[in-house]
């Protein structure tokens, strides 16, 4: 069946549900995947929390310590046996974070491909419920799909190597400059400590901020390539909801010009774009615009494959 005839046909079997009207809004609520995150989060922090274990053991070997007039004292020949022990100690951190990094691509591979199935899950239902249709699988699986997964997977993979990575030579500073300054042990602990949540929070942020862009890319094209040019924004309606986010709420917005998510500055985005936004676009279908794969000729021909 070439294009022109499928959308005919999408068009056809559709149209019932308009009722005479141009447009129809989304009959599904949709809402934010939390579980994608939440994974995405169980990655990084397994990461965050193995280097700092491996730092915290490999502390004890560094510091021989003694008390003397109530004082922690370090016992070292010289402060180049010091210096080298905090070296060796660094090195086979940084060898075991880069053996648990390898796994990265592989686990963030996993975790993009799911959030491409469970958006698929969410589009089909939203074409089903709200225009009695069901749409094929495989169309999600094309090039824009595949290319798109694999450069977030780079992308994130960098992203979060680099964060282990640049809190290692933060805390190999603070260890060497507070043991050459004479500090006692637990106070350079702490120091250490208060870098690790910087940085672990830091991770976190980019976990949430990268999985909501991931599925706001994968909604946006999905609507576009059915032929949706306008969506209403709808927020996840809880008090975490930013004031700018819930002005929007329920207004119809276009791909093509972004609202305004902050008066301040005039920044623009869309759902999913803004730091931590949990948002969603819900399509508003147009009739005479409307393009999808349907599978097997529409709504009586089949079970759905999802």
């Amino acid at each position: 069946m070439n294009s022109n005839i499928m959308q005919q046909t999408v068009r056809k079997q559709a149209k019932p549900r308009f009722r005479g009207r141009k447009t129809l809004k989304c009959r599904v609520a949709l809402k934010y995947k939390q579980n994608t995150e939440r994974e995405f989060m169980r990655i990084v922090n397994e990461i965050m929390i193995g280097m700092k274990k491996e730092l915290d053991e490999e502390m004890k070997k560094i510091a021989k310590i003694s008390r003397q007039d109530g004082k922690e004292v370090i016992h070292y020949d010289s402060t180049a046996d010091l210096m080298e022990a905090i070296e060796k100690a660094y090195r086979k951190i940084n060898s075991k974070a880069e053996t648990t990094l390898s796994k990265l691509k592989k686990k963030l591979t996993v975790l993009a491909n799911l959030t491409r199935k469970l958006s698929i899950a969410d589009w089909k239902r939203v074409c089903k419920k709200t225009l009695g249709i069901n749409i094929m699988t495989d169309y999600y699986m094309g090039e824009f799909y595949r290319t798109s997964l694999a450069e977030w997977v780079d992308r994130n993979v960098s992203l979060i190597k680099s964060i282990p990575q640049n809190t290692l030579g933060e805390m190999k500073k603070i260890t060497n400059s507070g043991f050459l300054a004479g500090k006692a042990p637990t106070e350079i602990a702490k120091e250490i400590q208060q870098a690790y949540m910087e940085s672990k929070r830091k991770a976190q942020f980019i976990a949430r901020d990268q999985m909501a862009k991931l599925n706001g890319e994968l909604s946006r094209k999905q609507q576009e390539d059915a032929g949706v040019s306008k969506y209403v924004w709808s927020t996840s309606g809880d008090g975490r909801v930013r004031e700018s986010h819930r002005k929007l709420d329920g207004k119809v917005f276009s791909w093509n010009d972004p609202p305004i998510v902050d008066e301040k500055t005039g920044r623009r985005c869309h759902p999913m774009q803004d730091y931590r936004c949990r948002c969603v676009a819900l399509p508003v279908f147009d009739i005479e615009a409307l393009n999808l794969p349907i599978e097997n000729g529409g709504e009586n021909s089949g079970t759905d494959k999802m």
